[in-house]
């Protein structure tokens, strides 16, 4: 991993240049902290080998550089970004993590058609795309796309910063397994980690 001071302030700029030039897709007033981060990673099972973690929305790398951190190996993150210049960003400062540039509304195609990734090796989704506030037809597909791809048992982690309890009625077709508010967060968010029935 090339994660430098200079990165990280790089990352902030890149962050508040593409909030201000498009704020819906980005769907956050700050950076993921790296408290949050870790509170994501630390709900990644063991990979075993040959399997992969995906994660969307990747942005400038904060949740990416917690998942590295917890001992994931970057060849086996692939890490999801729409944004052209956030992607070329993610490479940069993750050379061994395969960034792909794309909608995370059409995944299975991106990995396997795209980029010759199996979706059967995807064990772990980690999500930090704002799924509230996107529109609910690409919320849907999505999550269609999530549920297709991961394995029975395989989890889908998100986080929101809604962090009432409440359902969000797109991931009915799966199960919660737990919840849990990261208030050392700005603003403060509940990662919740589903499993696929």
């Amino acid at each position: 991993m090339m994660d430098t001071p200079t990165s990280g302030l790089a990352s902030i700029g890149l962050f508040f240049k593409e909030i201000i030039a498009n704020p819906a897709p980005v769907g956050a007033a700050a950076p993921s902290g790296p408290i949050l981060g870790m509170r994501m990673a630390m709900q990644v099972p063991v990979l075993k080998e040959g399997q992969h973690v995906v994660e969307l929305g990747a942005g400038t790398g904060a949740i990416t550089t917690q998942l590295l951190k917890s001992g994931i190996d970057g060849k086996q993150l692939v890490s999801i970004e729409r944004s052209e210049a956030m992607s070329s960003h993610l490479r940069n400062r993750f050379p061994l993590v395969k960034v792909i540039q794309g909608d995370a509304s059409r995944l299975k195609k991106l990995l396997e058609d795209d980029h010759g990734i199996q979706s059967s090796s995807v064990a772990c989704i980690v999500s930090g795309l704002p799924l509230r506030s996107l529109p609910t037809p690409v919320v849907e597909s999505i999550l269609a796309e999530a549920q297709s791809i991961l394995p029975s048992g395989g989890r889908f982690i998100q986080f929101t910063y809604d962090i009432r309890k409440t359902p969000n009625p797109a991931l009915s077709a799966f199960h919660r397994r737990n919840t849990r508010v990261v208030w050392m967060n700005f603003p403060p968010a509940r990662v919740d980690v589903f499993e696929k029935p």
